[in-house]
């Protein structure tokens, strides 16, 4: 899904970035929307994610399994890196086995937790070993955790790789020219690129790091930003009033949810029931959201669920506790009666300047009161709040983050090895249940799509039952284009294939 293809080039791209300045353009520290939205423009993956989210080849033009425990990728010939020098097998296994060092500390490691081994087993030809079947690896790599990076590069450079204007090397087809700190970030077209369905249309892109709702609008409106992905629901009302652009909607792998800290409110399951029966997720979506969300009573939105076997996934989802309009205060007074904190107050982080999520948590707070639950708010700065996610020291006095999260591809193991698990990056409660971790270790190992949806659905019984995270809402890819340029992709492959570089000039 993408708006009409582009007519023309454009001399630059004024595009802004609405979650703020990237934490690092490594791809194995890319775990953010901004960053992701960035690197996937200057570096490609081995799998194509197209724009209605299924794959294609990317610098691998073809991959098999000679049996269920190896992956072989047959590597494209005649790629270069930005610097003239050719793509190599041997690039393309160091890039991806730095995601299985230690000392790299890879924000990608739980897709290639399976891996035994990563090996160039010829000049074009890189073969991936696993101690076990892997269903999702492959899907993996059209995301983050396939990028391809030049593996002398990446040695020359050390721990400063991604960091800065000569930061990075890659074959994509736009290359970082400079990097303002706390301004912006420029890329010059790539005019060797090798596709030429993502040439790009604009000869310099200059993306900004805008995150204040107020101040996005205003430079859309103007005309002096081209547009934006995700922008904030806050500004949908002003600008579907405008006659520079118009925002467009598309159907999105993302939500919202109330991530639990491991502070001792984040970890009381009866905090976190209370808090998912009071929530009214219809005002959410209405009110704050202007309808591009909808309530979401589960881990993992549908949209993340398999299409082979959505009427699994339904019938399970059709069984979860789903508060109504006005949320269930009775309930949720009942659950938090239980909790030894329920005197106390729970702190909510959330991004400065976001109107949209500081309206989100303003609600929540007003619901929360009803149930004799004082929420107190807690704005982060954009890089705070990003850094968040993987420092814990950056969620210091902080019971519960609002978080913007999105599967990298539409598999719910993407999400689930990242959640509900022992050892899950985002599991900050460190919730471990045995049984959960066993069913999606299964499910992992499972190719039939109805028998792993199996899997995956009784585990989900069993985290939601103790609300392992609040989901609040499933959301829509959300994005404003100036009526110059068109192009762009609807959905979450925006932030994975070279989405900028199909946006250019309408006439």
């Amino acid at each position: 899904m993408t708006t009409a293809a582009a007519k023309g080039d454009v001399d630059t791209l004024h595009w802004d970035l609405p979650s703020g300045e990237p934490t690092s353009l490594d791809y194995a520290h890319s775990g953010d929307y901004s960053s992701n939205v960035v690197v996937a423009n200057l570096c490609d993956t081995l799998v194509r994610m197209k724009a209605d989210l299924s794959y294609a080849p990317g610098l691998a033009t073809s991959w098999s399994n000679p049996n269920p425990t190896t992956l072989v990728y047959k590597i494209r010939n005649g790629v270069k890196f930005w610097d003239g020098s050719p793509l190599t097998a041997a690039d393309v296994a160091y890039s991806l086995n730095r995601n299985l060092d230690e000392k790299v500390a890879s924000n990608n490691f739980p897709n290639f937790v399976n891996v035994t081994s990563i090996k160039a087993t010829g000049p074009l030809e890189v073969t991936v070993r696993f101690r076990q079947p892997d269903e999702l690896f492959n899907k993996e790599m059209a995301a983050t955790s396939g990028v391809i990076a030049k593996a002398d590069f990446i040695k020359e450079k050390g721990t400063s790789y991604g960091k800065g204007a000569n930061g990075v090397m890659c074959t994509g087809p736009f290359e970082l020219a400079g990097w303002k700190a706390n301004t912006s970030i420029q890329l010059v077209r790539n005019d060797a690129y090798w596709d030429k369905a993502f040439r790009a249309r604009a000869a310099k892109v200059d993306v900004s790091f805008v995150s204040d709702t107020t101040n996005l609008t205003l430079g859309l409106k103007s005309g002096q930003l081209d547009g934006a992905f995700g922008v904030p629901a806050a500004a949908i009302p002003a600008l579907g009033d405008t006659s520079t652009g118009a925002i467009h909607q598309g159907s999105g792998l993302g939500s919202y949810q109330l991530a639990p800290n491991g502070t001792a409110a984040g970890k009381d399951e009866h905090i976190r029931l209370a808090l998912l029966k009071v929530i009214d997720r219809k005002a959410l979506a209405t009110a704050v959201f202007h309808n591009s969300a909808s309530p979401l009573y589960t881990f993992v939105p549908p949209s993340g669920w398999d299409a082979e076997a959505k009427q699994t996934f339904q019938k399970a989802y059709d069984k979860l506790d789903k508060p109504g309009p006005g949320g269930d205060p009775d309930a949720a007074k009942q659950e938090l009666a239980k909790s030894p904190l329920k005197d106390g107050t729970v702190t909510i982080g959330v991004q400065a300047g976001n109107a949209t999520e500081v309206t989100t948590v303003t609600l929540i707070q007003e619901q929360a009161r009803k149930i004799g639950l004082k929420v107190q708010i807690k704005q982060l700065q954009p890089l705070q709040f990003s850094t968040a996610f993987y420092d814990p020291k950056a969620r210091a006095g902080i019971d519960f983050l609002l978080t913007k999260g999105f599967l990298s591809v539409a598999d719910p193991l993407d999400y689930l090895a990242l959640g509900p698990v022992p050892d899950g990056q985002f599991n900050w409660i460190g919730w471990n249940d045995t049984r959960t971790a066993e069913l999606i270790a299964k499910a992992r190992q499972t190719t039939d799509a109805t028998r792993r949806a199996d899997y995956i659905v009784q585990a989900q019984a069993r985290y939601e039952a103790v609300a392992w995270s609040v989901p609040l809402l499933s959301i829509n890819e959300v994005t404003y284009l100036n009526k110059r340029v068109t192009g762009a992709p609807l959905t979450t492959a925006a932030i994975f294939q070279p989405s900028l570089a199909v946006i250019g000039s309408a006439k």
